[in-house]
Protein backbone atom coordinates (compact mmCIF):
# COMPACT_ATOMS: atom_id res chain seq x y z
CA UNK A 1 0.00 0.00 0.00
CA UNK A 2 1.23 3.40 -0.86
CA UNK A 3 1.24 5.76 1.80
CA UNK A 4 -0.82 9.09 1.71
CA UNK A 5 2.62 11.20 1.81
CA UNK A 6 3.34 10.05 -1.46
CA UNK A 7 0.01 10.70 -3.17
CA UNK A 8 -1.02 14.23 -4.36
CA UNK A 9 -2.74 15.74 -1.16
CA UNK A 10 -5.80 16.92 -2.95
CA UNK A 11 -8.75 15.66 -1.00
CA UNK A 12 -11.32 18.40 -1.52
CA UNK A 13 -13.98 19.33 -3.85
CA UNK A 14 -13.50 22.93 -5.44
CA UNK A 15 -16.51 25.47 -5.80
CA UNK A 16 -16.77 29.24 -7.00
CA UNK A 17 -12.99 29.32 -6.30
CA UNK A 18 -13.16 28.00 -2.40
CA UNK A 19 -12.29 24.45 -1.12
CA UNK A 20 -14.95 22.42 0.25
CA UNK A 21 -14.11 21.11 3.61
CA UNK A 22 -14.97 17.38 5.22
CA UNK A 23 -18.15 17.34 7.04
CA UNK A 24 -20.09 20.32 5.34
CA UNK A 25 -23.81 19.68 4.49
CA UNK A 26 -24.29 18.14 1.43
CA UNK A 27 -21.12 15.89 1.51
CA UNK A 28 -19.95 12.86 2.43
CA UNK A 29 -16.37 10.92 2.66
CA UNK A 30 -16.01 8.64 -0.44
CA UNK A 31 -12.98 6.30 -0.19
CA UNK A 32 -10.56 5.95 -3.03
CA UNK A 33 -8.98 2.03 -2.92
CA UNK A 34 -5.69 0.78 -4.24
CA UNK A 35 -6.74 -1.95 -7.04
CA UNK A 36 -3.74 -3.62 -6.38
CA UNK A 37 -4.50 -4.48 -2.65
CA UNK A 38 -8.21 -3.43 -2.47
CA UNK A 39 -6.96 -1.41 0.63
CA UNK A 40 -7.80 2.58 1.22
CA UNK A 41 -4.97 4.61 -0.15
CA UNK A 42 -7.78 8.04 0.75
CA UNK A 43 -10.88 9.52 1.62
CA UNK A 44 -11.73 12.48 -0.34
CA UNK A 45 -15.05 15.61 0.00
CA UNK A 46 -17.78 13.97 -2.32
CA UNK A 47 -21.30 14.99 -3.10
CA UNK A 48 -24.01 13.92 -1.37
CA UNK A 49 -26.98 14.20 -3.51
CA UNK A 50 -26.99 17.19 -5.89
CA UNK A 51 -26.90 20.26 -3.89
CA UNK A 52 -22.85 20.56 -4.38
CA UNK A 53 -23.17 20.08 -8.25
CA UNK A 54 -25.91 22.48 -8.27
CA UNK A 55 -23.81 25.22 -6.61
CA UNK A 56 -21.23 24.51 -9.20
CA UNK A 57 -23.10 24.78 -12.09
CA UNK A 58 -24.24 28.00 -10.64
CA UNK A 59 -20.77 29.06 -9.73
CA UNK A 60 -19.79 28.37 -13.82
CA UNK A 61 -23.00 30.15 -15.11
CA UNK A 62 -22.29 33.37 -13.32
CA UNK A 63 -18.29 32.98 -14.18
CA UNK A 64 -19.25 32.78 -17.64
CA UNK A 65 -22.33 35.65 -17.97
CA UNK A 66 -20.52 38.26 -15.58
CA UNK A 67 -17.23 37.07 -14.88
CA UNK A 68 -13.65 37.91 -16.77
CA UNK A 69 -12.76 34.60 -18.20
CA UNK A 70 -14.96 34.70 -21.49
CA UNK A 71 -13.62 38.40 -22.25
CA UNK A 72 -10.20 38.31 -21.53
CA UNK A 73 -7.94 37.15 -24.69
CA UNK A 74 -6.41 33.34 -25.30
CA UNK A 75 -3.56 34.83 -24.94
CA UNK A 76 -4.35 35.96 -21.16
CA UNK A 77 -6.19 32.59 -20.46
CA UNK A 78 -2.98 30.36 -21.56
CA UNK A 79 -0.87 32.49 -19.42
CA UNK A 80 -2.76 31.27 -16.55
CA UNK A 81 -3.29 27.83 -17.84
CA UNK A 82 0.40 27.54 -18.53
CA UNK A 83 0.42 28.09 -14.47
CA UNK A 84 -1.65 25.47 -13.60
CA UNK A 85 0.84 23.30 -16.11
CA UNK A 86 3.59 24.04 -13.87
CA UNK A 87 1.65 23.63 -10.65
CA UNK A 88 1.19 19.82 -11.51
CA UNK A 89 4.54 19.30 -13.35
CA UNK A 90 5.50 20.24 -9.45
CA UNK A 91 3.27 17.44 -8.54
CA UNK A 92 5.01 14.87 -11.40
CA UNK A 93 6.19 12.57 -8.93
CA UNK A 94 3.54 12.26 -6.64
CA UNK A 95 1.08 12.55 -9.65
CA UNK A 96 2.80 9.24 -10.53
CA UNK A 97 2.12 7.57 -7.26
CA UNK A 98 -1.06 8.59 -7.31
CA UNK A 99 -1.85 7.27 -10.63
CA UNK A 100 -0.48 3.60 -9.68
CA UNK A 101 -2.66 3.93 -6.22
CA UNK A 102 -6.01 5.10 -7.51
CA UNK A 103 -5.84 3.72 -10.72
CA UNK A 104 -3.57 0.22 -10.49
CA UNK A 105 -1.48 1.84 -13.24
CA UNK A 106 2.06 -0.05 -13.35
CA UNK A 107 4.78 2.58 -12.92
CA UNK A 108 6.35 2.92 -16.24
CA UNK A 109 2.97 2.97 -18.12
CA UNK A 110 1.98 5.77 -15.20
CA UNK A 111 5.33 7.46 -16.02
CA UNK A 112 5.17 7.91 -19.53
CA UNK A 113 1.31 7.56 -20.57
CA UNK A 114 -0.70 8.41 -17.22
CA UNK A 115 1.47 11.67 -15.96
CA UNK A 116 3.78 12.09 -18.61
CA UNK A 117 1.13 12.14 -21.70
CA UNK A 118 -0.98 14.58 -19.88
CA UNK A 119 1.54 16.76 -18.71
CA UNK A 120 2.86 17.46 -22.35
CA UNK A 121 -0.56 17.19 -23.96
CA UNK A 122 -1.74 20.35 -21.41
CA UNK A 123 1.20 22.44 -22.79
CA UNK A 124 0.17 20.94 -26.31
CA UNK A 125 -3.50 22.47 -26.11
CA UNK A 126 -2.94 25.28 -25.06
CA UNK A 127 0.11 26.34 -27.07
CA UNK A 128 -2.15 25.12 -29.78
CA UNK A 129 -5.25 27.16 -28.83
CA UNK A 130 -2.94 30.23 -28.59
CA UNK A 131 -1.74 30.27 -32.24
CA UNK A 132 -5.44 29.44 -33.59
CA UNK A 133 -7.57 32.75 -35.71
CA UNK A 134 -10.41 34.02 -33.24
CA UNK A 135 -11.61 34.90 -36.98
CA UNK A 136 -11.80 33.84 -40.76
CA UNK A 137 -12.64 34.35 -43.53
CA UNK A 138 -15.62 32.52 -44.91
CA UNK A 139 -14.94 31.32 -48.57
CA UNK A 140 -16.95 33.47 -50.97
CA UNK A 141 -16.70 33.39 -54.10
CA UNK A 142 -15.64 37.41 -55.87
CA UNK A 143 -19.23 37.74 -56.76
CA UNK A 144 -20.51 37.56 -53.48
CA UNK A 145 -18.32 39.49 -52.41
CA UNK A 146 -18.73 42.84 -54.74
CA UNK A 147 -22.79 42.42 -54.04
CA UNK A 148 -23.74 45.64 -55.77
CA UNK A 149 -22.35 48.07 -58.01
CA UNK A 150 -19.68 50.66 -55.76
CA UNK A 151 -20.73 48.10 -52.35
CA UNK A 152 -18.48 45.57 -50.98
CA UNK A 153 -19.39 42.72 -48.27
CA UNK A 154 -17.19 41.46 -45.62
CA UNK A 155 -17.99 37.72 -44.26
CA UNK A 156 -16.49 36.26 -41.88
CA UNK A 157 -17.25 34.16 -39.32
CA UNK A 158 -15.89 34.63 -35.59
CA UNK A 159 -15.34 31.35 -32.67
CA UNK A 160 -16.75 32.21 -29.36
CA UNK A 161 -16.77 30.12 -26.13
CA UNK A 162 -19.88 27.45 -26.21
CA UNK A 163 -20.79 28.47 -22.40
CA UNK A 164 -20.58 26.52 -19.37
CA UNK A 165 -19.28 22.59 -19.89
CA UNK A 166 -19.57 19.28 -17.58
CA UNK A 167 -16.28 17.36 -17.51
CA UNK A 168 -17.32 14.07 -16.97
CA UNK A 169 -14.28 11.02 -17.35
CA UNK A 170 -13.60 8.10 -16.90
CA UNK A 171 -11.40 5.91 -14.63
CA UNK A 172 -8.73 4.32 -16.79
CA UNK A 173 -6.31 7.45 -18.07
CA UNK A 174 -8.05 9.88 -14.95
CA UNK A 175 -5.28 13.27 -15.48
CA UNK A 176 -5.30 12.66 -19.27
CA UNK A 177 -9.00 12.72 -20.15
CA UNK A 178 -8.93 15.27 -17.07
CA UNK A 179 -6.52 17.47 -18.72
CA UNK A 180 -7.97 17.14 -22.48
CA UNK A 181 -11.85 18.58 -21.65
CA UNK A 182 -10.76 20.86 -18.95
CA UNK A 183 -7.60 22.68 -20.49
CA UNK A 184 -9.35 22.77 -24.02
CA UNK A 185 -12.51 23.97 -23.00
CA UNK A 186 -11.04 26.86 -20.40
CA UNK A 187 -8.80 28.26 -23.61
CA UNK A 188 -11.67 28.56 -25.05
CA UNK A 189 -13.22 30.84 -22.60
CA UNK A 190 -15.59 28.81 -21.31
CA UNK A 191 -16.04 27.55 -17.58
CA UNK A 192 -16.07 23.95 -16.43
CA UNK A 193 -17.94 21.69 -13.93
CA UNK A 194 -15.56 18.36 -14.05
CA UNK A 195 -16.93 15.22 -12.44
CA UNK A 196 -14.58 12.50 -12.39
CA UNK A 197 -15.04 9.26 -12.16
CA UNK A 198 -15.48 7.65 -8.18
CA UNK A 199 -12.64 5.30 -8.77
CA UNK A 200 -10.14 7.79 -9.61
CA UNK A 201 -11.20 11.13 -8.00
CA UNK A 202 -7.74 12.08 -6.96
CA UNK A 203 -6.47 12.98 -10.58
CA UNK A 204 -9.12 15.50 -10.71
CA UNK A 205 -9.09 17.29 -7.31
CA UNK A 206 -5.10 18.37 -7.90
CA UNK A 207 -6.84 20.54 -11.09
CA UNK A 208 -8.85 22.23 -8.29
CA UNK A 209 -5.29 22.92 -7.06
CA UNK A 210 -3.44 23.59 -9.61
CA UNK A 211 -6.00 26.26 -10.58
CA UNK A 212 -6.23 27.94 -6.77
CA UNK A 213 -2.19 28.12 -7.47
CA UNK A 214 -2.36 29.42 -10.93
CA UNK A 215 -4.75 32.49 -9.98
CA UNK A 216 -8.13 31.33 -11.87
CA UNK A 217 -11.16 33.58 -11.17
CA UNK A 218 -13.62 32.15 -9.14
CA UNK A 219 -16.31 29.57 -10.70
CA UNK A 220 -14.15 29.15 -14.14
CA UNK A 221 -13.59 25.85 -13.04
CA UNK A 222 -15.70 23.74 -10.31
CA UNK A 223 -14.44 20.20 -9.72
CA UNK A 224 -17.06 17.87 -7.28
CA UNK A 225 -16.64 13.87 -7.14
CA UNK A 226 -19.25 11.96 -6.29
CA UNK A 227 -20.11 7.89 -5.14
CA UNK A 228 -23.51 7.68 -7.16
CA UNK A 229 -24.43 9.42 -10.56
CA UNK A 230 -27.22 12.05 -9.39
CA UNK A 231 -24.87 14.42 -10.03
CA UNK A 232 -23.37 13.09 -13.06
CA UNK A 233 -27.73 13.13 -14.37
CA UNK A 234 -27.90 16.89 -13.19
CA UNK A 235 -25.53 17.96 -15.74
CA UNK A 236 -26.64 16.54 -18.32
CA UNK A 237 -30.04 17.68 -17.45
CA UNK A 238 -29.52 20.91 -16.31
CA UNK A 239 -31.00 24.09 -18.55
CA UNK A 240 -27.38 25.91 -17.25
CA UNK A 241 -24.97 23.86 -19.05
CA UNK A 242 -24.19 24.34 -22.73
CA UNK A 243 -21.85 20.95 -23.25
CA UNK A 244 -21.49 17.70 -22.00
CA UNK A 245 -18.08 16.18 -22.87
CA UNK A 246 -17.81 12.27 -21.64
CA UNK A 247 -15.97 9.52 -22.06
CA UNK A 248 -16.79 6.82 -21.20
CA UNK A 249 -18.96 3.32 -22.27
CA UNK A 250 -21.03 3.37 -24.81
CA UNK A 251 -24.45 2.68 -22.93
CA UNK A 252 -23.84 5.53 -20.41
CA UNK A 253 -23.16 7.26 -23.14
CA UNK A 254 -26.56 6.98 -25.13
CA UNK A 255 -27.92 8.16 -21.78
CA UNK A 256 -26.07 11.47 -21.36
CA UNK A 257 -27.58 11.75 -25.20
CA UNK A 258 -30.90 11.37 -24.15
CA UNK A 259 -30.29 13.25 -21.01
CA UNK A 260 -29.26 16.51 -22.77
CA UNK A 261 -31.56 16.06 -25.68
CA UNK A 262 -34.39 17.91 -23.59
CA UNK A 263 -32.05 21.01 -23.67
CA UNK A 264 -29.86 20.25 -27.25
CA UNK A 265 -26.86 20.16 -25.43
CA UNK A 266 -23.73 20.39 -27.19
CA UNK A 267 -22.38 16.88 -26.77
CA UNK A 268 -18.74 15.76 -26.88
CA UNK A 269 -18.30 11.81 -26.54
CA UNK A 270 -15.71 9.86 -26.48
CA UNK A 271 -17.08 6.28 -25.92
CA UNK A 272 -16.53 2.35 -26.28
CA UNK A 273 -14.11 0.80 -28.72
CA UNK A 274 -13.62 -2.72 -30.56
CA UNK A 275 -10.32 -1.78 -32.41
CA UNK A 276 -8.94 -4.34 -34.95
CA UNK A 277 -4.92 -4.77 -35.20
CA UNK A 278 -4.92 -5.87 -39.38
CA UNK A 279 -2.05 -7.42 -40.03
CA UNK A 280 -0.86 -8.02 -43.89
CA UNK A 281 0.35 -11.15 -44.87
CA UNK A 282 4.13 -9.63 -45.24
CA UNK A 283 3.88 -8.17 -41.20
CA UNK A 284 4.40 -11.89 -40.75
CA UNK A 285 6.93 -12.80 -43.44
CA UNK A 286 9.86 -13.22 -41.12
CA UNK A 287 8.21 -15.12 -38.71
CA UNK A 288 4.97 -14.28 -35.97
CA UNK A 289 7.87 -12.39 -33.18
CA UNK A 290 7.54 -8.87 -34.73
CA UNK A 291 4.07 -9.00 -34.77
CA UNK A 292 3.37 -11.15 -31.29
CA UNK A 293 5.33 -8.92 -29.56
CA UNK A 294 2.91 -5.49 -30.84
CA UNK A 295 0.02 -7.59 -30.12
CA UNK A 296 0.59 -8.10 -26.78
CA UNK A 297 1.85 -4.70 -25.96
CA UNK A 298 -1.29 -3.34 -27.05
CA UNK A 299 -3.94 -5.56 -25.06
CA UNK A 300 -1.40 -5.70 -21.59
CA UNK A 301 -1.28 -1.83 -21.72
CA UNK A 302 -2.87 -1.14 -18.63
CA UNK A 303 -4.39 -4.50 -18.35
CA UNK A 304 -6.50 -3.77 -21.25
CA UNK A 305 -8.52 -0.64 -19.76
CA UNK A 306 -7.57 1.43 -23.26
CA UNK A 307 -10.58 2.24 -25.31
CA UNK A 308 -8.63 2.19 -28.58
CA UNK A 309 -6.36 -0.55 -27.70
CA UNK A 310 -6.58 -3.32 -30.48
CA UNK A 311 -7.82 -6.07 -28.94
CA UNK A 312 -9.01 -7.70 -32.02
CA UNK A 313 -6.07 -9.42 -34.00
CA UNK A 314 -6.58 -9.74 -37.79
CA UNK A 315 -4.14 -12.69 -39.60
CA UNK A 316 -3.69 -14.73 -42.50
CA UNK A 317 -5.71 -17.98 -41.99
CA UNK A 318 -2.63 -20.31 -42.74
CA UNK A 319 -0.31 -18.43 -39.98
CA UNK A 320 -3.08 -18.51 -37.50
CA UNK A 321 -1.82 -21.74 -35.73
CA UNK A 322 1.65 -20.63 -35.29
CA UNK A 323 0.00 -16.96 -34.25
CA UNK A 324 -1.73 -18.43 -31.40
CA UNK A 325 1.98 -20.35 -30.01
CA UNK A 326 3.48 -17.51 -30.08
CA UNK A 327 0.66 -15.76 -28.14
CA UNK A 328 0.49 -18.00 -25.66
CA UNK A 329 4.34 -18.00 -25.13
CA UNK A 330 4.41 -14.47 -24.79
CA UNK A 331 1.31 -13.57 -23.05
CA UNK A 332 2.67 -16.36 -20.09
CA UNK A 333 5.97 -14.23 -20.22
CA UNK A 334 4.34 -11.23 -19.24
CA UNK A 335 5.49 -9.94 -16.07
CA UNK A 336 2.27 -9.49 -13.69
CA UNK A 337 1.84 -7.65 -10.18
CA UNK A 338 2.42 -5.34 -7.95
CA UNK A 339 2.21 -2.06 -10.09
CA UNK A 340 4.36 -0.45 -7.94
CA UNK A 341 7.29 -2.38 -9.27
CA UNK A 342 9.14 -1.32 -12.22
CA UNK A 343 9.48 -4.80 -14.06
CA UNK A 344 5.50 -4.90 -13.74
CA UNK A 345 4.06 -4.86 -17.04
CA UNK A 346 0.47 -6.32 -16.32
CA UNK A 347 -1.15 -4.42 -13.36
CA UNK A 348 -4.48 -5.17 -11.40
CA UNK A 349 -7.91 -3.75 -13.32
CA UNK A 350 -10.29 -1.16 -11.61
CA UNK A 351 -11.97 -2.84 -9.31
CA UNK A 352 -13.64 -6.33 -8.62
CA UNK A 353 -16.80 -5.72 -10.55
CA UNK A 354 -14.40 -4.68 -13.93
CA UNK A 355 -12.86 -8.33 -12.98
CA UNK A 356 -16.17 -9.62 -12.60
CA UNK A 357 -17.63 -8.72 -16.16
CA UNK A 358 -14.09 -9.62 -17.63
CA UNK A 359 -13.89 -12.95 -16.27
CA UNK A 360 -17.82 -13.40 -18.06
CA UNK A 361 -17.10 -12.13 -21.04
CA UNK A 362 -14.05 -14.56 -21.67
CA UNK A 363 -16.90 -17.40 -20.29
CA UNK A 364 -19.06 -16.29 -23.03
CA UNK A 365 -16.66 -15.93 -25.70
CA UNK A 366 -15.91 -19.99 -25.03
CA UNK A 367 -19.91 -20.88 -24.62
CA UNK A 368 -20.30 -19.34 -28.06
CA UNK A 369 -17.26 -21.40 -29.93
CA UNK A 370 -14.55 -19.42 -29.07
CA UNK A 371 -11.26 -21.74 -27.83
CA UNK A 372 -9.21 -20.28 -24.79
CA UNK A 373 -5.68 -20.32 -25.66
CA UNK A 374 -4.19 -19.09 -22.47
CA UNK A 375 -5.18 -17.14 -19.58
CA UNK A 376 -8.81 -16.89 -18.63
CA UNK A 377 -8.85 -16.25 -14.61
CA UNK A 378 -6.95 -15.15 -11.54
CA UNK A 379 -2.82 -15.51 -11.82
CA UNK A 380 -1.49 -17.67 -9.72
CA UNK A 381 -0.52 -16.52 -6.12
CA UNK A 382 -2.31 -12.68 -7.01
CA UNK A 383 -5.24 -13.47 -5.44
CA UNK A 384 -5.23 -10.08 -3.25
CA UNK A 385 -6.25 -7.33 -5.42
CA UNK A 386 -8.21 -7.11 -8.88
CA UNK A 387 -6.05 -8.86 -11.12
CA UNK A 388 -6.63 -11.13 -14.20
CA UNK A 389 -4.58 -13.54 -16.51
CA UNK A 390 -3.37 -11.84 -19.78
CA UNK A 391 -6.03 -13.76 -22.08
CA UNK A 392 -5.94 -15.26 -25.27
CA UNK A 393 -8.90 -16.50 -27.60
CA UNK A 394 -9.38 -18.22 -30.63
CA UNK A 395 -12.49 -16.63 -32.13
CA UNK A 396 -13.71 -18.31 -35.81
CA UNK A 397 -17.05 -16.17 -35.60
CA UNK A 398 -17.16 -12.56 -35.80
CA UNK A 399 -20.74 -12.65 -33.82
CA UNK A 400 -18.41 -13.95 -30.67
CA UNK A 401 -18.84 -11.67 -27.82
CA UNK A 402 -14.56 -11.32 -28.09
CA UNK A 403 -15.06 -10.07 -31.06
CA UNK A 404 -18.10 -7.66 -30.81
CA UNK A 405 -18.01 -6.48 -27.04
CA UNK A 406 -15.46 -4.35 -25.44
CA UNK A 407 -14.12 -6.00 -22.56
CA UNK A 408 -11.76 -3.30 -21.22
CA UNK A 409 -9.30 -6.18 -19.29
CA UNK A 410 -6.44 -7.87 -21.34
CA UNK A 411 -8.18 -10.25 -23.35
CA UNK A 412 -7.14 -10.10 -27.06
CA UNK A 413 -9.23 -12.24 -29.92
CA UNK A 414 -7.69 -13.89 -32.91
CA UNK A 415 -9.34 -14.25 -36.13
CA UNK A 416 -8.12 -15.44 -39.47
CA UNK A 417 -9.16 -14.03 -42.78
CA UNK A 418 -8.39 -15.29 -46.61
CA UNK A 419 -8.04 -12.23 -48.33
CA UNK A 420 -7.35 -8.35 -47.45
CA UNK A 421 -11.20 -7.70 -48.39
CA UNK A 422 -12.23 -10.25 -46.19
CA UNK A 423 -9.81 -8.62 -43.27
CA UNK A 424 -11.31 -4.96 -43.88
CA UNK A 425 -15.11 -6.67 -43.53
CA UNK A 426 -14.21 -8.23 -40.46
CA UNK A 427 -12.47 -5.38 -38.99
CA UNK A 428 -15.29 -2.66 -40.00
CA UNK A 429 -17.92 -5.27 -38.92
CA UNK A 430 -18.55 -3.98 -35.68
CA UNK A 431 -20.94 -1.11 -34.41
CA UNK A 432 -17.51 0.41 -32.77
CA UNK A 433 -15.72 2.95 -35.11
CA UNK A 434 -12.60 4.56 -32.82
CA UNK A 435 -9.32 3.45 -33.59
CA UNK A 436 -7.65 0.52 -35.42
CA UNK A 437 -3.97 -0.58 -36.99
CA UNK A 438 -2.34 -2.11 -39.97
CA UNK A 439 0.86 -3.64 -40.12
CA UNK A 440 2.63 -3.62 -43.02
CA UNK A 441 6.23 -2.92 -44.85
CA UNK A 442 3.83 -1.86 -47.74
CA UNK A 443 2.97 1.41 -46.92
CA UNK A 444 0.97 2.14 -50.10
CA UNK A 445 -0.57 -1.04 -49.39
CA UNK A 446 -1.18 0.22 -45.89
CA UNK A 447 -2.62 3.23 -47.01
CA UNK A 448 -4.80 1.83 -49.04
CA UNK A 449 -6.77 -0.27 -46.41
CA UNK A 450 -6.69 2.66 -44.26
CA UNK A 451 -9.04 4.34 -46.33
CA UNK A 452 -11.15 1.39 -46.22
CA UNK A 453 -11.23 1.12 -42.25
CA UNK A 454 -14.59 2.79 -40.93
CA UNK A 455 -12.53 4.12 -37.75
CA UNK A 456 -11.74 7.50 -36.20
CA UNK A 457 -7.76 6.93 -36.11
CA UNK A 458 -5.64 4.07 -37.73
CA UNK A 459 -2.38 3.59 -37.19
CA UNK A 460 -0.24 1.96 -39.98
CA UNK A 461 3.11 0.31 -38.33
CA UNK A 462 3.22 3.02 -35.53
CA UNK A 463 1.04 5.41 -32.80
CA UNK A 464 0.66 9.02 -31.98
CA UNK A 465 -1.37 9.80 -28.73
CA UNK A 466 -0.63 14.26 -28.98
CA UNK A 467 -2.56 17.06 -28.44
CA UNK A 468 -2.20 18.13 -32.05
CA UNK A 469 -4.26 14.81 -33.54
CA UNK A 470 -7.74 14.67 -33.24
CA UNK A 471 -9.19 11.42 -31.39
CA UNK A 472 -12.79 10.19 -31.30
CA UNK A 473 -15.07 8.01 -33.35
CA UNK A 474 -17.25 6.43 -35.77
CA UNK A 475 -20.73 4.86 -35.20
CA UNK A 476 -21.12 3.82 -31.57
CA UNK A 477 -18.04 4.99 -30.42
CA UNK A 478 -18.99 8.13 -30.09
CA UNK A 479 -19.74 12.06 -31.01
CA UNK A 480 -17.03 14.90 -31.86
CA UNK A 481 -13.54 15.01 -31.54
CA UNK A 482 -11.16 15.61 -28.40
CA UNK A 483 -7.68 16.91 -28.86
CA UNK A 484 -6.11 18.73 -32.04
CA UNK A 485 -8.05 21.55 -33.71
CA UNK A 486 -11.57 20.17 -33.72
CA UNK A 487 -11.00 19.39 -30.29
CA UNK A 488 -10.39 23.18 -29.62
CA UNK A 489 -13.59 23.76 -31.91
CA UNK A 490 -15.87 21.39 -30.31
CA UNK A 491 -15.87 23.67 -27.29
CA UNK A 492 -16.99 27.05 -29.42
CA UNK A 493 -19.89 28.36 -31.47
CA UNK A 494 -19.26 29.57 -34.57
CA UNK A 495 -21.21 33.08 -35.24
CA UNK A 496 -21.44 34.66 -39.14
CA UNK A 497 -20.85 38.50 -39.37
CA UNK A 498 -21.09 40.11 -42.44
CA UNK A 499 -20.36 44.09 -42.87
CA UNK A 500 -21.45 46.28 -45.92
CA UNK A 501 -21.46 49.47 -46.42
CA UNK A 502 -24.63 51.68 -46.38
Amino acid sequence: MTDAVEIVASRRAYVDGKFVEFGVPGTLPLAVSDPATGAVVAEVVAADGTALVERAVRAARAAFDTGPWPRTTVAERVTVLDRMTDHLDGLRDRLVETAIAEAGAPRTLAEAAQVGLALAQARELTGLAAGLPAWEHNELPLEQHLYAPGKVRLSIRRYEPVGVVAAITAYNFPLVTNVVKVFPALAAGCTVVLRPSPLTPLAALVLGDAAAAAGLPPGVLNVVAEAGDAGGVLLSTHPDVDLVSFTGSTAVGRRIAAQGAETLKRLVLELGGKSAGLYLPDALAAGPARAVAGAVAMFASHSGQACAAQTRMLVPQDRKAEVLDALRAAAAALPVGDPHERATVLGPLISEAQRDRVAGLVAASVAAGGHLVTGGGVPEGLDRGWYFAPTVLDVDDNANPAAREEVFGPVLSVQGYRDVDEAVAIANDSPYGLSGGVYTDDLAAGMAVAERMRTGTVQINTGCASGFTPAGGYGQSGLGRERGVAGIRAFQETKHVVVGSV
